[in-house]
């Protein structure tokens, strides 16, 4: 699904860029073949990774960081369930 961003903000575009950069480097198993999960290190530092992200604001404010460890956590588990299907479907189609 290619999804086309519509708005002019800079900083809008820069928090999706910046999401979407740490979700596409998201492994779907862990270094010794087993199922990603939230114990693991890989979900955690992506977890992290997306916590941080914040909205940069030119007004000399803070940087507003909205993304919570929920919804990064939910972000991830996302992510990752989209890839099992990705992968599922290339295996039907072998």
């Amino acid at each position: 699904m290619k999804i086309t961003i519509k708005s002019k903000s800079p900083i809008f575009k820069k928090f999706i860029e910046d999401i979407d950069n740490v979700l596409s480097k998201t492994q779907l198993f862990t270094a010794d073949g087993g199922e990603m999960d939230v114990e693991n290190y890989h979900f955690q530092d992506q977890r992290d990774r997306l916590s941080k992200i914040s909205l940069d604001f030119e007004t000399g404010a803070h940087p507003a960081h909205i993304i919570n460890e929920f919804v990064a956590t939910d972000l991830v588990y996302d992510e990752l369930a989209a890839l099992q299907e990705e992968a599922d479907i290339k295996a039907s189609n072998v």
